[in-house]
């Protein structure tokens, strides 16, 4: 099942054969918990909401219309997945106590002290990129994202949003100015000009 499309795949789980599931799952399932942890702040919750999503996913299947790509109606269906989540009091987003980083060994030539040191180097810069993506509005992160980390075009996030095309270009241009600034250390999750978008 390799060669086939996901669309062509959807239409063999629109016609009641589950055999593509194994297959849809390996191709999406890595990137929906990125989705889902850099959303929800929880390895666990991203866990969970990742199978929520292909649950619905199965359940929903002949709501996929072939109009829009597959991987756009699975993001939408992961959105909502997030959203609903935090929507509940006792899911308001915790953060761990520290991430997983997954790094690839180091070359021989390299000491174990230097190894130790680009580790470091490594956690500083993502704990420093998580704390900075909090630091942007919920629609802010969530275009921002699914445009640089998932690879989805502007018109894939305006039609998982629900919104158009222009506004998502200007809340990823606004997200990108409120990174730079929080990176460089000149803004605070309380300042006003957050809430852009």
């Amino acid at each position: 099942m390799k060669h086939l499309s996901d669309e062509e795949l959807m239409s063999i789980v629109q016609a009641g054969d589950f055999s593509p599931a194994s297959e849809l799952y390996d191709r999406y399932s890595g990137r929906i918990y990125n989705y889902a942890y850099r959303f929800l702040k929880n390895s666990e919750s991203a866990e969970d909401a990742t199978q929520e999503v292909f649950a619905k996913m199965f359940k929903n299947a002949n709501q996929f219309r072939g109009g829009a790509k597959f991987s756009t109606w699975l993001f939408a269906i992961a959105r909502n997945q997030c959203r609903d989540y935090l929507r509940k009091p006792e899911n308001k987003v915790k953060k761990e106590g520290e991430d997983v980083l997954i790094t690839l060994p180091a070359p021989d030539e390299l000491s174990p002290h230097r190894n130790l040191e680009r580790q470091e180097d490594k956690k500083m810069a993502e704990e420093m990129i998580q704390e900075a993506l909090m630091v942007l509005s919920p629609d802010q992160r969530e275009a921002l994202v699914l445009s640089r980390f998932h690879g989805l075009s502007y018109g894939e996030i305006a039609q998982v949003s629900g919104c158009s095309e222009g506004a998502i270009k200007l809340r990823v241009f606004s997200a990108m100015e409120v990174l730079k600034k929080a990176l460089a250390g000149d803004v605070h999750g309380g300042d006003q000009c957050l809430n852009v978008v």
